[in-house]
């Protein structure tokens, strides 16, 4: 019988290495926490108007080089696929902070630098990240509060630099 390369079996040990490594470290099973999985969210989560099932939570308000990320993150709580819908007039998504509203910022050809689409699928168990950029407010704000026709305004929002 020949012998076996070294290649050929280790792709077949993989799993149960991992399987033991993750063991090691204490996780049963192979099961991931939710923290290793997805960003943890900067807000609570609130339901989705419109979209029983779906909730929505910012899981990023980076500041950097005078621009302010923001990213939403859409969950199907429910038992079936849902489709979210959204206006595309990028002006009802904004931020303010102070006394001051930020709108989606835009190219040279005036397209909004956000998600393009203005719906998604979102399968049972599964997320949809939306996002947009801003101008930052600012470096001594340190929170803002995210607008958004999809739910109640997120407010508060703790500001990464």
């Amino acid at each position: 019988m020949p012998a076996r390369s070294p290649n050929r079996i280790f792709p077949a040990l993989a799993p149960f290495l991992l399987l033991i490594f993750l063991a090691s470290l204490g996780i049963p099973d192979g099961i991931l926490p939710a923290a290793a999985q997805a960003p943890a969210a900067l807000s609570e989560a609130q339901d989705v108007n419109g979209a029983a099932g779906v909730v929505a939570e910012i899981v990023q308000c980076k500041r950097d080089g005078g621009v302010l990320s923001i990213r939403m993150r859409l969950r199907n709580t429910g038992d079936k696929e849902l489709r979210v819908y959204w206006s595309g007039n990028h002006d009802l998504f904004y931020v303010t902070a102070g006394n001051k509203k930020y709108f989606v910022l835009r190219d040279s050809d005036k397209a909004a630098l956000a998600t393009a689409t203005d719906s998604a699928p979102i399968a049972k168990g599964a997320s949809y990240v939306w996002y947009a950029k801003y101008p930052a407010p600012p470096e001594e704000v340190k929170k803002v509060t995210f607008y958004t026709p999809l739910t109640a305004p997120f407010e508060d929002i703790p500001i990464t630099d």
